[in-house]
């Protein structure tokens, strides 16, 4: 989910930028530390972008200097909307072990800029529940400290486990875009149903 090409960045009224939901890191979870991305991740990062199963359902793999590009641009949204996506580690017995990736983004499609939820998982890492463990984390702390209504995150239809992620963090379809020539459908999480969600 996410790590799409660039769909414009434009800012609503109401998302004042920078968020500086960077400011507010690390993040912790039970299993997890999220930290911002930085080079000293470059190989672990492109490795998984060159992963063939990993990516499938993206455009395509990335080299590791497009890994490089990709990770240098999402450094610089660090500093102009205080929030991209996170390295995911997992700490354990002395070593600190990279899963992926996993946060939000300023996107803009259909005519207004939101925060996009997105991630990228090593294969080793699939099946314990990582994804929705860091995805929740990061919905979570956006919409309970930040100035924004609401969470999105375009899934392709046929990604089931990226849909599976997004039906337990709570969020629910509403809709779909092109995006990259390829259908995605647009789900969505808004502070009233996080909030309702916490209740429960």
């Amino acid at each position: 989910m996410s790590g799409h090409g660039p769909l414009g960045e434009r800012a609503l009224p109401s998302m004042q930028l920078p968020l500086r939901l960077h400011e507010l890191l690390p993040l912790r979870t039970p299993r997890l530390r999220l930290v911002e991305l930085d080079l000293s991740h470059l190989s672990p990062l492109a490795a998984m972008l060159a992963d063939p199963v990993v990516m499938r359902y993206f455009p395509r793999v990335m080299t590791k200097a497009e890994s490089e590009q990709w990770l240098r641009r999402t450094i610089d949204r660090y500093r102009r909307h205080g929030t991209g996506l996170l390295a995911v580690l997992q700490d354990r017995d002395g070593t600190t072990a990279f899963l992926g990736d996993c946060g939000l983004q300023v996107r803009t499609f259909a005519g207004r800029a939101h925060l996009e939820l997105g991630y990228h998982f090593t294969r080793a890492a699939w099946g314990r529940g990582y994804a929705t463990e860091a995805a929740q984390a990061c919905v979570t702390l956006a919409l309970r400290h930040l100035a924004v209504s609401e969470v999105i995150a375009l899934i392709r239809p046929e990604n089931v486990p990226s849909i599976g992620v997004a039906r337990r963090i709570g969020m629910s379809r509403a809709g779909c875009v092109l995006h990259s020539g390829l259908v995605h459908d647009v789900w969505r999480l808004t502070r009233e149903a996080c909030e309702a969600l916490a209740l429960q």
